[in-house]
């Protein structure tokens, strides 16, 4: 501007405004140590060269001593303020590079299914987020830090044992810090509450010779969301835990009650027969045996089913296929529930050519046997009951139906009712609500399925499916 105003036809006035035009316009381009530098040199420069006298530092009058003391002040605060908006305008971008960022390691997280899928997606955007190799360290329930394996910054030794250190103390260390400087990764705790629960550990370029405030605040809420992540798993986890042991302290109450209750009458009736079966004539003992026999049977029932249902939670029901006959298994059934079913008319409808199944037999007896059994105790006295078995064409599977005549079971309660301790709320006294569900293990064991639905014309039906294979050449015998 000193060599273009030399060959200006203007007043040094206007040079002056001219002046003061290209340091404002400086402010857009440099920071506030070069504008205040424009500005002393462009004051000097203009009262030398175009104050009169000319080169010359001469005593100014009133009129123009005001003129560059003004200008001087101006240019010296549109520099700061310039380079205020600037800051920040520079401030902002980073806040919202920051928020950006965030965003997007938020929305990877919330998109993933598992904790172990969360941590591997806010690893990869720490990666690239910064050009960098990181690790999480995420403290075990027996103690201890683990790294993850989806982390590109594979710990030795000596990075190991400062990431301990941070855990156990909760502060940072390694590069850039006070604590372990000499380390090749940044280590940040992952902090909730005041516990540590993990460590973020960053090993930066060999050329980034020291952290930015920004990036160290960005390194820091990385941290934070998967420190808030894992404490959210970890409330899951604990909420699932409540859930299970209420569940767990349920069924034991409703086990003891059922049982307590269960052994309650046997047993009253087992004491009264035992001490008038003394003092009765040959008549009145006899009905006495028989009450006896009857609340020994309901005993060894109750046992059985608690033993049946132990072996399936335990995973000791080993099935032992083989050939079986359906009318054999129905006729054994009936043989084990002896006077359960008197009065009851049972009819079976199976095809002369119904063929021979794999099964295990005594399993399919008990399967038979109990849903016999839940077919007498919920429908009225004397009705009757219904067995069919044939080859189900659709699935290729052999399938059995015990289908009896009393009120059926609700749509809502058909996938219950297999359900431990579940009992309809039409249902008798009597009974644990156990049959249906050792019937259904029973039946998975042998790699079937069991369902329950309305059995046409009126109650309910359950209908037991096993796997069907081709046999050989039976011989007519």
């Amino acid at each position: 501007m000193t060599v273009a105003g030399s060959f200006a036809p203007f007043t040094y006035h206007a040079l002056g405004h001219v002046y003061l035009l290209v340091v404002i316009a400086l402010c857009l381009r440099v920071g506030r140590g070069p504008v205040l530098f424009a500005a002393i040199v462009s004051a000097v420069v203009w009262n030398y060269v175009f104050i009169p006298p000319h080169l010359s530092f001469s005593v100014l009058d009133f009129d123009d001593a005001l003129l560059l003391g003004i200008y001087f002040v101006v240019a010296l605060t549109a520099g700061q303020l310039t380079a205020r908006i600037r800051s920040q305008q520079r401030e902002e971008q980073q806040r919202e590079q920051r928020a950006t960022a965030l965003f997007h390691l938020t929305r990877a997280m919330a998109g993933a299914r598992t904790l172990d899928e969360a941590v591997d997606a806010a690893l990869r955007q720490a990666d690239e987020l910064f050009s960098a190799r990181t690790a999480a360290l995420l403290a075990g329930e027996k103690g201890g830090l683990a790294a993850h394996p989806a982390g590109s910054f594979h710990l030795r030794d000596k990075e190991r044992r400062v990431a301990e250190w941070v855990w156990r103390n909760g502060r940072e260390a390694g590069r850039f810090t006070e604590v372990s400087a000499t380390a090749a990764g940044l280590h940040l705790p992952m902090l909730r509450a005041g516990v540590c629960l993990g460590v973020f550990a960053v090993c930066l370029p060999p050329e980034a010779a020291l952290t930015t405030t920004e990036q160290r605040e960005l390194l820091e809420g990385f941290a934070a969301q998967i420190a808030l992540l894992v404490e959210r798993e970890q409330l899951r986890a604990a909420g699932e835990r409540e859930k299970l042991l209420a569940e767990s302290n349920r069924l034991h109450r409703t086990l003891l009650d059922s049982v307590s209750h269960e052994l309650r009458t046997p047993l009253a009736v087992l004491r009264s027969a035992a001490e008038n079966l003394g003092g009765d004539d040959g008549a009145r003992r006899a009905s006495l045996v028989a009450e006896i026999r009857m609340a020994t049977s309901r005993l060894d029932h109750l046992v059985a089913n608690l033993l049946d249902q132990t072996r399936l939670e335990s995973g000791a029901v080993q099935p032992q296929p083989d050939w079986c006959d359906v009318r054999d298994l129905i006729s054994a059934a009936r043989r084990g529930l002896g006077e359960a079913l008197a009065g009851r008319p049972l009819k079976t409808e199976i095809p002369d050519d119904m063929p021979l199944f794999m099964a295990d037999a005594p399993l399919m007896e008990h399967v038979l046997a109990n849903l016999l059994l839940n077919g007498v105790r919920h429908t009225p006295a004397g009705s009757p009951l219904t067995i069919t078995a044939g080859l189900d064409d659709g699935s290729g599977r052999v399938f059995i139906a015990v289908a009896d005549r009393g009120p059926g079971i609700p749509a809502e309660m058909r996938e219950h009712v297999f359900h431990k301790f579940c009992r309809g709320s039409e249902a008798r006294a009597g009974g644990l609500g156990l049959g249906l569900s050792i019937v259904r293990g029973f039946v998975l064991a042998q790699g079937g399925e069991v369902v329950a639905d309305d059995n046409p014309g009126g109650g309910a039906r359950f209908t037991v499916y096993l796997p069907h294979m081709l046999h050989g050449t039976v011989p007519n015998e």
